[in-house]
């Protein structure tokens, strides 16, 4: 997708990753940056690929997914509006997984040459970078720390995580705003279709959660889901 330099500057200057940085220096790095809009389930680059660009999330959700031997997909991380994303954020010569979008997203990426300038100038910008991906970094952690632990464990993790990352208050509870398929929480989850649809069953019949029109989740309970994801 083609923009003029000033209206990429303008998609730029609203990510808070980039908001301490002063508007003529946005102008220039808009001169290097590439919009693409992608399409729900539309892969942006595959598991393997060389690492050349550097990804930000203008709007929409990014889900970054491992693929196995066997072809099993695992959901590692979301990437919410405002993130970096991508194996070149480390500067890793290929990326180390599969970066596919969870609905329509508008995406803003630049090469990882003008990405090691802009850090060099901005170190701050380094210190923001370093925090988000440490948070995201403990978040694969805690989930391989309960890949041992039971499915409902792992599911009501996976929903108050969700709820942190892209929740809204409303009246009844905390609504997840993207519209998550079974198969979606199954591969965040690490378990089957079939195990996720019971265990989601067994959450709505316990009055935690309630499935909202266009497949939306929304969160009654976040106190008693809290109780079972912790360590009991």
């Amino acid at each position: 997708m083609t923009l003029a330099s000033a209206t990429i500057a303008d998609l730029l200057a609203r990510l808070p990753l980039l908001a301490d940085v002063p508007p003529a220096d946005l102008a220039a790095l808009a001169a290097h940056c590439h919009v693409t809009q992608v399409s729900r389930d539309a892969v942006i680059f595959n598991q393997d690929d060389p690492c050349d660009q550097v990804w930000l999330v203008q709007s929409g959700q990014v889900k970054i997914v491992y693929q196995d031997l066997d072809g099993r997909e695992v959901i590692l991380e979301m990437i919410a509006p405002g993130e970096a994303f991508g194996g070149a954020v480390l500067f890793f010569p290929t990326h180390p997984a599969t970066a596919k979008a969870m609905e329509d997203s508008t995406l803003v990426s630049f090469s990882s040459e003008v990405y090691a300038q802009f850090l060099r100038r901005y170190p701050a910008l380094t210190l923001k970078l370093l925090r988000m991906l440490g948070a995201r970094h403990r978040s694969m952690i805690n989930m391989q720390i309960l890949a041992g632990e039971r499915v409902e464990r792992r599911m009501a993790h996976i929903l108050l995580k969700l709820a942190d990352r892209v929740g809204r208050t409303v009246p009844d509870g905390t609504l997840i705003t993207i519209s998550l398929s079974r198969q979606d929480l199954a591969d965040m989850a690490g378990t089957t279709l079939e195990t996720a649809i019971r265990t989601l069953s067994r959450f709505s019949q316990q009055a935690l959660i309630r499935t909202e029109r266009g497949g939306y989740l929304l969160i009654l309970d976040r106190e008693k889901l809290g109780a079972i994801a912790r360590p009991g």
